[in-house]
């Protein structure tokens, strides 16, 4: 560390007492705003998991559905025509629909049932357990152990009297907030065709669609809607930002923390400003008895970015334990990206803010520093 370092740590060392807590409050402001958009993707990643972190290249809904998952039937008939085009290497059915569920005879739950083959390439993938062989056996989302959905656990479906056993666990894959079970499309259709016995057919909400390395996914799916009018086809990801209420969600969360992130750079600015004021008189002192002004505003800047690191240092603590507490419904999880961006803007506006105040060293005679006051 240099000299200017070396002076800079000094300052603060005098002072340890006001350094921790400058410190504390600049941490706890920025772990605020690091939070906001943590709950904010956890929020969304809940509503929509099983579509944005899904693994097919395209998915297939009906053209009336508009976006809403739950509106889409596709008809059977048309896999075949799917799978004909130019491009698509492989096509499966998915189902979708909402059911009352009890796990291990527990409360009343709404759950996402959802109806995928194993193999297809829209199956989440296991992180513990295994994946369901037989036609009884279901995996669910890890965010819902604290309800019993753990492996070995049983789940009665309230409607029809078709048992589920869970045997996995994935992860980031829950839809609608709500328990997100996955079953084997055969299976699904048994639960469908029982929660509407007077129903002739079953129809799977989506095809999910793995494409040739070598094809283009958007001329695969502009192919899909001329050679079926009624389908519509479009990346997974691209669905999920599109479901009702993702949009008004991510704008809530975002707004949110924009609005937390100015309230920190504006207070660190206005502290630091204060702190200059403070610290005027002396650092026109040491310019009386020969410190450079440049120096000096070269201290007096690491001085500040060093309590805006003290106060990252804070927040990831502070994170960290808020990651530990955190309900499995709403993880927070630590982003090194996210919280080094508000640390920067942190060190923006208090840099800024010292730039400012110091300009008041070449107003400052340092003359009358040294005269004693009257």
């Amino acid at each position: 560390m240099g000299t200017v370092g070396t002076l800079a740590m000094g300052q603060l060392r005098r002072a340890p007492w006001h350094t921790a807590a400058v410190s504390v409050v600049l941490g706890m402001l920025i772990s605020l705003v690091v939070v906001f958009g943590v709950v904010g993707d956890a929020q969304v990643r809940g509503l929509s998991g099983a579509l944005a972190s899904n693994d097919a290249d395209l998915w297939v809904l009906a053209t009336g559905a508009q976006g809403a998952l739950s509106a889409s039937r596709v008809d059977p008939e048309l896999l075949g025509t799917v799978a004909a085009i130019e491009g698509v290497a492989g096509v499966e059915p998915v189902g979708e629909v909402r059911v009352g569920v009890r796990i291990d005879g527990g409360g009343l739950l709404d759950a996402s049932l959802w109806g995928i083959d194993p193999a297809s390439s829209a199956a989440p993938p296991v992180t513990e357990g295994s994946v369901p062989g037989a036609r009884g056996e279901a995996i669910v989302d890890g965010a819902d152990r604290h309800l019993g959905a753990v492996p070995g656990a049983r789940v009665d479906l309230v409607d029809v009297s078709l048992p589920l056993r869970i045997v996995g666990l994935t992860e980031g894959r829950r839809f609608a907030s709500i328990p997100t079970i996955t079953i084997p499309y055969a299976r699904w259709v048994e639960v469908v065709d029982g929660l509407n016995p007077d129903s002739d057919d079953v129809f799977p909400t989506a095809f999910a669609v793995e494409i040739d390395a070598a094809a283009d996914s958007s001329e695969v799916a502009d192919a899909i809607s001329v050679a079926a009018p009624m389908l519509v086809a479009a990346p997974p990801g691209q669905l999920a930002a599109e479901l009702p209420g993702i949009d008004g969600l991510r704008s809530s969360f975002g707004t949110a923390a924009l609005v937390a992130l100015v309230a920190v750079a504006a207070v660190g600015a206005a502290f630091t400003r204060l702190q200059v004021e403070q610290d005027l008189r002396v650092l026109s002192t040491l310019r009386a008895i020969g410190a450079s002004p440049r120096v000096l505003r070269r201290i007096y800047q690491v001085r500040v970015a060093l309590f805006v690191l003290l106060g990252a240092a804070v927040a990831a603590v502070l994170i960290g334990l808020a990651q530990l507490l955190s309900p499995p419904q709403i993880p927070i999880t630590f982003e090194a990206r996210t919280l080094a961006a508000v640390t920067f803007a942190t060190w923006v506006a208090a840099a800024l803010a010292a730039g400012r105040g110091l300009r008041g060293l070449r107003r400052l005679d340092p003359a009358d520093v040294l005269r004693a006051p009257a």
